[in-house]
C-alpha cells in the first residue's frame, strides 16, 4: 500500500500518464491529473464501500467500482484474475487504457468502456499475369524473342534460338540488356526491344 501510495504522489508530482499495475498483457495507463493526493487515498481506503462490478467491453475485463467518499469514485479494473490498475474519480471523469481496451469512470460512478479495433492487414495485390505483346527474330536472324507486358513500365522478354532458352531480359522502370555470341539485345521499359550483331 505503502509503494501504491508513492506511485500516486509520483504521478500527481510529474503530471504525466503513467502504468498502475503491469502484467504479460500489458499495463493500464491513467491520466496523472485524476490519480489522487497520498493523504487523501489513505483516507479514502478506510471509507471504500464496494458498489457494483461492470463487464468491459473487451468481455474479459471488469471494473469493481468503489465509492471513497462525496462526489469521489474508484474502479480497480481486473482481467483473468490480475488487477492492471484504478481509476480515481473525484469530480471529473478519469481515463485508462490497456491493450486498446479504454476505459471511463465518470464522477457520479458509472464505468463506459470501448475496444479500440486493429487496423485490418492489407491484402497483398495478386501479381499481375504477364501479356504477350510482341514475338520478334532478333538480329542474328535465328535467335527469338517474346516480350511480355506485366505492368506499365515493367516488361519481360524471354530469349531463345533453336526452341532453346537463352535468356531472360526484365525492364521494370529502366533498360535491360543482354548479350549471347555477339547478338546484343536491349529491352526499354516501355517494351520497345532492338537488337544487333556485332
Amino acid at each position: 500500500m505503502r509503494a501504491l501510495r508513492t506511485l500516486r504522489t509520483t504521478l500527481v508530482a510529474t503530471g504525466v500518464a503513467a502504468a498502475l499495475g503491469a502484467s504479460a498483457t500489458g499495463a493500464f495507463a491513467a491520466t496523472a491529473q485524476n490519480a489522487p493526493a497520498a493523504h487523501t487515498s489513505a483516507q479514502s481506503k478506510a471509507q471504500r464501500v464496494a458498489l457494483k462490478t461492470v463487464r468491459l467491453a473487451d468481455k474479459v475485463s471488469v471494473a469493481k467500482v468503489y465509492k471513497t467518499g462525496k462526489h469521489r469514485y474508484e474502479a480497480d479494473v481486473w482481467a483473468k484474475g490480475t488487477k492492471f490498475g484504478t481509476l480515481v474519480s473525484e469530480g471529473k471523469p478519469a481515463y485508462g487504457q490497456n491493450n486498446g481496451l479504454h476505459v471511463t469512470l465518470h464522477p457520479n460512478g458509472t464505468v463506459t468502456s470501448w475496444v479500440e479495433r486493429a487496423k485490418p492487414k492489407p491484402q497483398p495485390k495478386p501479381a499481375a499475369k504477364p501479356v504477350l505483346v510482341a514475338s520478334a527474330t532478333l538480329g542474328d536472324g535465328a535467335s527469338k524473342a517474346e516480350v511480355y507486358r506485366i505492368a506499365p513500365n515493367h516488361y519481360v522478354a524471354d530469349v531463345s534460338a533453336n526452341g532453346t532458352w537463352l535468356d531472360t531480359l526484365v525492364a521494370n522502370g529502366r533498360t535491360a540488356y543482354g548479350q549471347n555470341n555477339g547478338l546484343h539485345v536491349v529491352l526499354q521499359p516501355d517494351g520497345q526491344l532492338s537488337s544487333w550483331v556485332g
